[in-house]
């Protein structure tokens, strides 16, 4: 497992995005039980044993008792797919079956009197830092029974997230941020470099480029199987979101704004799910704004659904069987909607496609020449580089003007924005005196050769260590959790619902 760890070293250090659970009491939807053929229905295997929609429905329960337990990294670790809010609680309660499965054989298993202990110190219990019996009986009077919980279920929670901190403490002390990695992390960030940067303009290279009507019959009878309108919905949506001083609140009290709201998607949700057809009805009945979009694709969402790419990934996700989509949740609000026609692709002909054929046989005309271009540069800058000459030199003398920018760092690119951005999503790491492979941008592609790097000031890598060595060990650490629950996912399986590739 650890080795999968260091393998993916490039992204440890990057800020994850977590799915943050808005709980409130929730069952499995009509539609997917119906799909899972109720409680009993399969939904799929986990360490060789069935996994039914009724053990689901256990697990999710608890989700809204350790969200006011204050139990954010059980929930946030444990939640690791999913577009949708039903999808997100499958995914959850899924990894929390695996979890106690790997915590028994971890022999990670809590006592009675470790789950009475953590009990007592949880925060919601405690009077002047002490345990408060008379607090802990208004709970379970006033939080737990109302919600049909008990004390039991109070002791199951505490020994999941006792389970989850044993677990995940192991992987943490296995794995802990390597100073080498965060010092190399820091210099690729803040080292200043010297280069040197041959640009070739795609504009350069289409001007003499010719597509003769033959070639795009030619490429239109080899791809005319795959030379497709795009396929184009309807939807109706309902909204239910956050008004715009509430969107302009901290991310804490976001979610305490976003929780009437939720309940509400979820009322309506259930209702429309229940009965499709009556979609608009429902809404109306309950005072919701129906808005109907117009035909669009994926690509190219309409306007109702501008505000969110992945609303437009969504709706391309329902079907006619099952055209109400689950509550779907974005940072300010929740969406409810129905699928109400499907305009399906089909073959275009030679004279609709041939604008497209021509651009594409330009740009690959275009892309062929530049390569053939790069090549013999990059042959000669190599001949004359092994006789002493410099790169800008043999890049001169090869014909091209390299750019040689100021020195400059990813963090503090100044004028090379541009550049700096165009290196990070590249991935371009060169020591000095190597040159990059071909590398294309938008509208031109590029070789970058690295003159030499600065040293770091060896003061500040220093106070920066001091002050941010822990905050990045700590992403390093729930990095690496989500790491071995992907892999101990791939043994043990997965929900089919979310395929076999990786978690996260």
């Amino acid at each position: 497992m650890l080795d999968s760890i260091r393998k993916r070293q490039r992204t440890l250090l990057t800020i994850i995005t977590i799915v943050v659970i808005v709980a409130f009491a929730w069952f499995y939807n009509p539609a997917s039980m119906r799909r899972a053929g109720g409680p009993s229905g399969a939904i799929g295997k986990l360490n060789g044993r069935t996994i039914t929609v009724g053990d689901i429905q256990k697990v999710e329960r608890s989700i809204q008792l350790a969200y006011s337990l204050g139990m954010h990294d059980l929930l946030e670790s444990l939640t690791t797919e999913g577009r949708t809010r039903d999808d997100q609680f499958l995914s959850f309660a899924w990894n929390l079956l695996l979890l106690r499965d790997e915590a028994n054989q971890l022999q990670v298993v809590p006592t009675a009197d470790q789950i009475r202990n953590a009990e007592k110190a949880l925060p919601q219990f405690q009077t002047n830092n002490q345990f408060d019996p008379a607090k802990y009986q208004a709970f379970l009077d006033n939080a737990l029974k109302p919600n049909g919980f008990t004390a039991a279920d109070l002791d199951d929670v505490v020994a999941d997230n006792l389970r989850f901190a044993g677990v995940t403490q192991l992987v943490k002390d296995s794995s802990p941020l390597p100073e080498s990695m965060f010092k190399q992390q820091y210099e690729q960030l803040n080292q200043k470099v010297s280069l040197a940067v041959i640009r070739f303009k795609r504009a350069d290279f289409q001007p003499s480029i010719q597509v003769s009507d033959a070639e795009v019959q030619k490429y239109y009878d080899q791809h005319k199987d795959t030379i497709l309108s795009p396929e184009k919905r309807k939807v109706e949506l309902v909204s239910f979101l956050l008004s715009d001083d509430q969107k302009k609140l901290p991310e804490a009290e976001k979610v305490g704004a976003k929780k009437p709201l939720a309940e509400q998607a979820d009322s309506f949700a259930q209702a429309a799910l229940q009965n499709p057809s009556a979609f608009e009805q429902t809404a109306k009945e309950k005072g919701y704004q129906v808005v109907q979009s117009e035909p669009f694709t994926v690509q190219q969402p309409d306007k109702v659904l501008s505000q969110d790419p992945a609303l437009a990934h969504e709706a391309f996700d329902l079907t006619k069987d099952n055209p109400v989509s689950d509550v779907t949740e974005r940072p300010d609000g929740f969406y409810v909607m129905k699928l109400t026609d499907i305009e399906p692709s089909h073959p275009l002909t030679l004279a609709q496609s041939r604008d497209q054929i021509v651009a594409t046989i330009k740009e690959e005309k275009a892309q062929a020449a530049i390569q053939a271009k790069a090549k013999e540069v990059l042959a000669k800058i190599d001949a004359d580089m092994k006789k002493g000459v410099s790169f800008v030199q043999a890049a001169e003398n090869a014909g091209c003007k390299p750019e040689t920018p100021e020195p400059f760092s990813i963090i503090d690119p100044g004028k090379n924005d541009q550049l700096a951005r165009f290196m990070a999503m590249n991935g371009v790491e060169l020591d000095p005196h190597e040159t990059s492979k071909l590398l294309s941008d938008q509208d031109s592609s590029l070789i970058i050769h690295l003159i030499g790097k600065e040293p770091i000031d060896e003061q500040k890598y220093a106070e920066f260590k001091k002050t941010d060595y822990a905050q990045e060990n700590s992403r390093y650490e729930k990095i690496a959790i989500r790491e071995w629950l992907r892999v101990e996912l791939q043994k043990a399986g997965r929900p089919p619902i979310f395929g076999q590739g990786a978690t996260g």
